[in-house]
């Protein structure tokens, strides 16, 4: 088995060949976006990083990465997904990480009042804990 390779490579290459970008020190590995694309299978798939919260206790992790990004159609239903902010458009980077995740944090409720269910589907917490296991 390779090296796993560090979040920073995979944010490095996804900032060169896809529409968008994650920052992985915020992604919650829930798998939202997949879910949420039309195209979700064909574009996206899950890769084993390391990953740290701003900096601490690095641990390898399953997050999502773009395999295909040149079928992305930029629909940005994958963006909207997202509970923590970490997936945004390349010209919109995360600049405030902790300030990014709390503010997705809070629109959280106001998600599910307008209609945007899958969220809080179960199998998101198990993809959660599945992908954040050790």
């Amino acid at each position: 088995m390779s090296e796993t390779k560090s979040w920073k490579e995979y944010y490095d290459h996804m900032n060169q060949k896809a529409p968008l970008t994650i920052y992985y020190p915020i992604c919650g590995g829930r798998e939202e976006c997949i879910t949420a694309c039309p195209y979700g299978e064909k574009i996206w798939d899950v890769e084993h990083m390391k990953v740290s919260l701003f900096g601490f206790n690095e641990k390898v992790h399953l997050r999502p990465v773009m395999k295909n990004p040149e079928l992305c159609k930029e629909c940005y239903l994958c963006v909207d997904a997202c509970p923590t902010g970490a997936l945004r458009p390349k010209d919109k980077p995360v600049k405030h990480p902790l300030l990014t995740l709390v503010y997705n944090t809070l629109k959280l409720p106001f998600k599910k009042k307008y209609n945007i269910k899958f969220v809080f589907r179960p199998e998101h917490v198990e993809k959660f804990r599945r992908n954040n296991g050790r």
